[in-house]
């Protein structure tokens, strides 16, 4: 067998893949929820700049890196209805 092959069985093995499932299911339910906050359009745009960033803050305009800031504060805004969270309950 190549050593390649062997060396990428081996990195599976060492995957924490509870928590990459723990992770999944939290994007699927709660995440969906926050994701949701934004319009398709505003959801289009976070990706397309995503895309375009390719990973790299740097290959963004401050333009652009302002426009992700207001979306994602957008997105951890609670919309109507919603608990603000634990930090908001009164002591």
């Amino acid at each position: 067998m190549p050593a390649w092959v062997l060396q990428a069985i081996s990195a599976v093995r060492k995957v924490p893949w509870r928590k990459v499932l723990a992770a999944i299911l939290w994007l699927n339910t709660e995440g969906r929820k926050y994701w949701n906050r934004l319009s398709p359009d505003e959801r289009r745009e976070v990706r397309d700049l995503a895309i375009k960033s390719k990973g790299s803050r740097s290959n963004l305009t401050p333009e652009d890196e302002d426009r992700l800031i207001v979306l994602f504060r957008k997105i951890r805004r609670p919309g109507p209805g919603e608990a603000s969270g634990p930090s908001d309950a009164p002591a």
